[in-house]
C-alpha cells in the first residue's frame, strides 16, 4: 500500500471514530428530562395561614427539596417557577417555563377548610374540555388531538404521583380530581395541582412543618415524575 493512501486511511477511521465515539457515549446515558415546579404564592400572597404554618413557606421548601433530589438523578432536571418569597402572576409563571419547555409541570399547595378533621393529600388534572361546536378546517381538531394527549399524560403522570405519595401518607390519599387550573390551562403540556396535606388539622400540620416528612414529600414526588417518563411511550 502506497504511503499516501495509508496516511488517508488513516486520517478517514480517525475522524469517523471521532463521531462514533461520543454517539456511542451518548448512546449510554439515560434522556434527561425537565418538569417545571411551582410553589404556590409567595410574597404578599401567603396563602394558608395556620398556626406557624404559611402554605408560601412550604411549597417553597418542598420545591428546593424536590431540585435537590433531582440532582442526584441523571434523568431529570427540576426548574422552579420562584426559588425565594417573592409574588407572581399566574402570566409570570407561565412564563417561568422558559426555553426549552418543560415536558410537564407540577403546582404545589396545601390543603385548608372542610372541617379541622379533613386530612390527607388531593392530586388534580386539568380536566377534559366539553366538545363543542368547531370552526371548519383541521386546525382545531388537531389543537384538540393536542390537548387531549396532554391530559391523558397529565391523568399518567397524577397515579403515578398518586402512588408515590401513598408511601409517604398510607391510606390518606382523596383520590384524583378533575378541576380547571388557569396555570396549568396557559400551558399545552401535561400538568397538576397536588395539595399536600391540609394544614388546618393540628396533627398534619405539625407533621408537615418537620423536615423528614418534607424530604420524604419530595422525594416521593420526585421519585412519581421519574416513573412517569419511564412509561412515557
Amino acid at each position: 500500500m502506497e504511503r499516501r493512501t495509508f496516511i488517508r486511511l488513516v486520517a478517514g477511521m480517525l475522524v469517523l471514530a471521532a463521531f462514533l465515539i461520543p454517539a456511542a457515549a451518548d448512546a449510554g446515558q439515560p434522556r434527561r428530562h425537565t418538569v417545571l415546579v411551582d410553589p404556590a404564592h409567595g410574597g404578599d400572597d401567603s396563602g394558608v395561614v395556620a398556626d406557624k404554618l404559611r402554605e408560601k413557606d412550604l411549597t417553597l421548601r418542598i420545591a428546593l427539596l424536590m431540585q435537590e433530589e433531582a440532582q442526584k438523578a441523571e434523568d431529570l432536571q427540576v426548574r422552579l417557577t420562584r426559588n425565594a418569597d417573592r409574588a407572581l402572576t399566574t402570566d409570570e409563571r407561565i412564563k417561568a417555563a422558559g426555553d426549552p419547555r418543560p415536558e410537564c409541570v407540577i403546582s404545589l399547595h396545601i390543603n385548608a377548610g372542610f372541617g379541622k378533621q379533613a386530612n390527607g393529600y388531593e392530586v388534580y388534572f386539568p380536566g377534559f374540555a366539553p366538545e363543542g361546536s368547531r370552526e371548519g378546517g383541521s386546525s382545531p381538531v388537531l389543537k384538540d388531538m393536542a390537548k387531549n394527549r396532554s391530559l391523558n399524560d397529565s391523568v399518567r403522570l397524577a397515579q403515578q404521583i398518586q402512588s408515590a405519595l401513598e408511601t409517604v401518607f398510607p391510606r390518606k390519599g382523596r383520590g384524583l380530581r378533575e378541576a380547571p387550573n388557569a396555570l396549568l390551562s396557559g400551558l399545552s403540556i401535561p400538568g397538576l395541582v397536588v395539595e399536600i396535606g391540609f394544614a388546618t388539622n393540628q396533627q398534619e400540620r405539625e407533621r408537615l412543618t418537620g423536615e423528614a416528612t418534607q424530604r420524604a414529600v419530595a422525594r416521593a414526588l420526585v421519585k412519581g415524575i421519574r416513573e412517569y417518563f419511564r412509561g412515557a411511550p
